[in-house]
């Protein structure tokens, strides 16, 4: 089961995607409809299960949309990537 926070005027659901043998999880954060992009952020370990919602709300600043720049533009890289 997802857990659901409200951030930027919608519902986004959150998920921990376990990374192989490195001590860290991947938080993906969704919007219920599909008007942004995903958002990650790498965390340690079961973070997801110690969290509470200030937590979240907190992670979900930290975290930078999927496929595009900090600002969320689509196609755009980084100069650092």
């Amino acid at each position: 089961m997802w857990r659901r926070i409200e951030a930027e005027g919608c519902t986004w659901e959150v998920r921990a995607i376990s990374l192989e043998g490195d001590g860290e999880d991947v938080l993906e954060f969704r919007p219920l409809v599909p008007t942004r992009p995903p958002r990650r952020l790498a965390v340690s370990t079961d973070a997801l299960d110690a969290m509470s919602d200030e937590d979240l709300q907190a992670a979900f600043v930290q975290a930078r949309p999927i496929g595009g720049d900090f600002y969320g533009r689509p196609g755009k890289r980084m100069s650092d990537m």
